[in-house]
């Protein structure tokens, strides 16, 4: 194990025990039954946190497998905790990756193992912005009740992001809304971690760092290139198009 300092071996502590965890009183944060009404960051940076230690501080890796809401345990005073590491792997420094059984729940498993069976801290981290989302949101991340272009919350959400609609994803249910500075934050900071592409999300201790900054995440500038592309595409096309007509 590397050398961590007195931060992460807490934070290991607070991880490590299941019995501890019960012990504080802790229970599985349900969004039909929340008593939380304002906006709070710093449950998502104490879980981002955590998760930094299980990924970057010790050797080998912990990939949890299954982030979601109800394996977030709170208190009275909304200190959150990472639970249930029933389907966690270890991840050595030799391996980019670990082949095993899709395992964890719907709507939170990253696309790349959901359809190659192939894990690393990348999946957990796609997992993580799910739960970021729901918790800005206050809903499921699939919901068949809802209309069809809703169903899914981060297609919708992506959708609802590009054209520039952060005021109406905010959950209703929140009786002290988050300022505007703080929404933007947290929802790009969360569509950085569900990119589709698992080598553009951040890893947990960026996450954390953007979640704590008063800046807006900066998106790659290789990403920022390619999503210029189409337009910059479909915008030749249009003038060759206008000068077609002409002649």
């Amino acid at each position: 194990m590397r050398h961590v300092s007195d931060m992460w071996v807490s934070l290991l502590k607070s991880v490590k025990s299941v019995k501890s965890v019960a012990r504080t009183r802790l229970a599985p944060f349900d969004l039909t039954k929340k008593k939380k009404k304002t906006f709070v960051v710093q449950d998502a940076i104490e879980d981002s946190a955590e998760l930094a230690y299980l990924h970057e501080a010790i050797e080998p890796k912990v990939v949890h497998r299954d982030i979601k809401s109800s394996n977030i345990l709170m208190n009275d005073s909304f200190d959150a905790k990472l639970s249930d590491f029933g389907l966690a792997k270890l991840l050595g420094a030799d391996k980019s990756y670990v082949s095993t059984r899709v395992m964890g729940t719907f709507g939170y498993v990253a696309p790349e193992y959901a359809n190659s069976g192939l894990l690393n801290e990348k999946s957990d981290v796609y997992s993580f912005g799910v739960v970021l989302l729901e918790a800005i949101t206050g809903r499921y991340p699939v919901d068949y009740e809802r209309p069809k272009e809703e169903v899914h919350m981060v297609e919708w959400l992506k959708l609802m992001v590009q054209q520039k609609q952060f005021e109406q994803v905010v959950d209703k249910e929140l009786e002290i809304k988050p300022t505007t500075s703080e929404l933007k934050r947290a929802l790009l900071t969360a569509l950085r971690c569900v990119d589709p592409d698992a080598d553009k999300r951040p890893k947990m201790s960026q996450v954390a760092r953007m979640l704590e900054s008063d800046e807006y995440p900066v998106m790659p500038r290789e990403e920022r290139r390619r999503r210029k592309q189409p337009r910059e595409s479909t915008e030749t096309n249009k003038d060759d198009t206008t000068a077609d007509a002409k002649i």
